[in-house]
């Protein structure tokens, strides 16, 4: 377990060690959710969630129509 500091921004750094073991880089996502006095980030598939804005953004155009799969 680390003890970190909040900075006024309400910021924290994730230690050296804990980026390396788990890839987190400078632009990786993260997921960020509270359960009762904890607080949870998840490392997220960068590119799933770009696939998924595309698709997002081909159904507000209307390039994508229902799927009836």
């Amino acid at each position: 377990m680390e003890i970190l500091k909040i900075s006024s921004k309400g910021q924290i750094v994730i230690p050296q060690k804990m980026r390396k073991n788990l890839g987190i880089k400078k632009g990786t996502m993260v997921a960020v959710n509270q359960t009762d006095d904890k607080i949870i980030l998840k490392k997220v598939d960068s590119a799933l969630v770009n696939k998924i804005k595309r698709s997002l953004e081909d159904i507000k155009k209307g390039r994508i129509k229902e799927w009836k799969g």
